[in-house]
């Protein structure tokens, strides 16, 4: 019975992963590693795509339009079996429209990454960057 427990537990865990998932709108593409947002562009850089390491990843908004805001910055990798959850960086306050953190993390070879950012209880993510 221990089988069918994690099985239902794997189900009911991707069930509300995947509705996470279709509820935060993903930015539209731009550059590798970039997403545009209504009023401002996300991006995720650094690292070595394709190649197994530690090595620091930077977050970046930049606000177009509009006041300066708090957003909460990070990443998240994916393979072919699993999305994990975002790594947060912290959180910051925009200035003159740019708010940046940067975080060493490791990624293996065949991991994805994406930018993360939460704006007032809302989720915007960048296309993912893959070998």
């Amino acid at each position: 019975m221990p089988t069918r427990r994690s099985l239902g537990t794997a189900v009911a865990l991707s069930g509300i992963l995947g509705s996470t998932l279709v509820l935060a709108p993903a930015a539209s593409a731009t550059p590798a590693g970039c997403g545009d947002l209504s009023k401002g562009s996300l991006c995720v850089k650094g690292g070595k795509i394709g190649s197994t390491g530690t090595y620091t990843w930077r977050v970046r908004y930049v606000r177009h339009q509009g006041n300066e805001i708090t957003v909460r910055l990070g990443s998240q990798r994916k393979d072919s079996r699993i999305t994990a959850w975002p790594l947060w960086f912290g959180s910051k306050k925009t200035r003159h429209g740019v708010a940046e953190l940067r975080r060493r993390h490791e990624i293996n070879r065949d991991e994805c990454i994406r930018g993360v950012m939460e704006y007032r209880k809302n989720t915007y993510y960048t296309k993912w960057r893959c070998p």
